[in-house]
């Protein structure tokens, strides 16, 4: 692995990822949510990034909070404070990135999923200024912890490397890319982990991570909530799965390590 990626040789694997927290239990990507998944022993904390209408890094999966906030619009024609005041659920609101790196620091590593998707109404095809505003969080903040840079559009994981070197990326794909070409490309381009997800990791074959092992990457595969599908990519050789019932999935994940001869 380059010399990039050593900072995931902090982690121990294989690991369970913590799908925008413990949204099972949880409003998704809310301080609440990210709490129970530490408290429950979840290594890796997966958490989605937007930028505010001010240009600050917050954690919201879609490009509208209508779905998980009581309130509406998009986020990027709305500001950090008018975001933070929004509720999600009863008890929680949207948090900035740099809430979630305190809270994180030193307990969890983070997989930070960069939202500069195209066809989106805030896509910025010309430049990725979400990657400048993670990374100089990253740099403001005392985060004790690995932070993992993943992305479905290449030029944002790309754009972290030429920044951050050091920050290990991961490329996401859908049904849409064979995971044999994502784990080309990512090879080709110094990433350090290939993302693909179940529907497609899983036809892909029993000898998929090992080839993603000889080309020098790590393996990971989302969302995974039933037990079996979990073990079965875990025998497979899978370093990363993500999950939204973080308790299940690491309960299966302890099971197994306890089989172990």
């Amino acid at each position: 692995m380059s010399s990039h990626g050593r900072a995931l040789s902090r982690l121990g694997f294989p690991a369970i990822v913590a799908h925008r927290g413990a949204s099972f239990t949880r409003p998704e990507n809310t301080l609440a949510s990210f709490e129970e998944a530490i408290a429950l022993g979840a290594q890796i904390v997966e958490l989605d990034v937007r930028l505010s209408r001010d240009g600050v890094p917050v954690v919201m999966h879609d490009p509208v909070v209508d779905r998980t906030t009581d309130g509406t619009g998009f986020v990027h024609e709305l500001t950090a404070a008018e975001l933070t005041a929004l509720r999600v659920g009863p008890d929680a609101t949207v948090p900035t990135f740099a809430e979630v790196l305190e809270a994180a620091s030193g307990r969890a590593a983070l997989a930070v999923e960069i939202k500069n998707i195209p066809g989106e109404p805030a896509y910025d095809p010309a430049g990725e200024p979400i990657v400048a505003a993670v990374h100089a969080e990253l740099e403001r903040s005392v985060f004790d912890g690995v932070a993992l840079v993943i992305s479905f559009n290449p030029s944002s994981i790309e754009a972290s490397k030429a920044l951050a070197p050091d920050v290990p990326t991961g490329f996401l794909t859908t049904d849409l890319v064979d995971p044999r070409e994502a784990l080309a490309y990512a090879a080709a381009k110094g990433h350090d982990m290939v993302l693909p997800g179940t529907w497609a990791s899983i036809p892909a074959g029993e000898s998929f991570p090992e080839e993603v092992h000889a080309a020098g990457l790590r393996a990971g595969t989302w969302t995974v909530d039933d037990p079996e599908t979990l073990r079965m990519l875990l025998d497979r050789g899978f370093d990363a799965v993500a999950s939204n019932d973080p308790a299940m999935a690491l309960a299966v994940l302890a099971e197994r390590e306890r089989a172990r001869p």
